[in-house]
């Protein structure tokens, strides 16, 4: 057997080679992807609870308004309860929805409420559509009408229109629509 008696010691190489500069520059850059990512999805988040928001404003305007609409000298007149319209109602007569509507997106603090996705007033919507982009941060406001006792459904839920009598004690169900157009439930108050 034939043996070399060359030994010469390796020398252990003393620093980053092309391969851990790679890899460190991989790091960083899925670093700087990872805050990126965050801080995006950190302001749709924001844009859906600033949304949620509008809702909750509608939401406590509606149920504060709702408990002294009756009375004779409310403070808000074109959404009075107990005035009935006549058979040939127009969306702006008194004691129908569109005159309160009108009254609401007008002369009220929900005037100024902002659609966080598009930077407008928010839509109000029959219902979210997840298919149709212009649903994010809309509201959706339904009339509960309660059915008879026994039926499986305790109520059936209808749109408002804006010749809808507003003339009795209403039951409503108040949605927000999410980024991806999905309803986001907010309460059902009486009004």
């Amino acid at each position: 057997m034939k043996t070399s008696n060359d030994h010469t010691p390796q020398v252990p190489h003393l620093g980053p080679t092309t391969t851990d500069y790679f890899f460190l520059a991989f790091l960083a850059l899925v670093l700087v992807a990872v805050t990126w990512l965050g801080i995006k999805n950190y302001g749709e988040g924001l844009k859906t609870e600033t949304s949620k928001l509008n809702g909750e404003t509608w939401a406590a305007w509606m149920t504060e308004a709702g408990t002294t609409r009756f009375d004779e000298n409310t403070k808000h007149p074109a959404c009075k309860g107990g005035v009935k319209p006549g058979a040939d109602a127009k969306p702006d007569a008194p004691g129908t929805w569109g005159a309160c509507l009108k009254y609401l997106m007008t002369e009220t603090e929900l005037k100024d409420l902002v659609n966080p996705f598009f930077k407008e007033p928010p839509k109000l919507i029959a219902q979210c559509v997840p298919s149709d982009r212009s649903t994010p941060g809309a509201i959706v406001i339904e009339d509960l009408m309660p059915t008879p006792a026994g039926s499986a459904l305790p109520f059936v839920a209808s749109q408002l229109v804006e010749a809808d009598p507003i003339d009795y004690k209403m039951q409503l169900r108040i949605t927000v629509c999410d980024k991806g157009g999905y309803p986001i439930k907010i309460t059902e108050l009486e009004f």
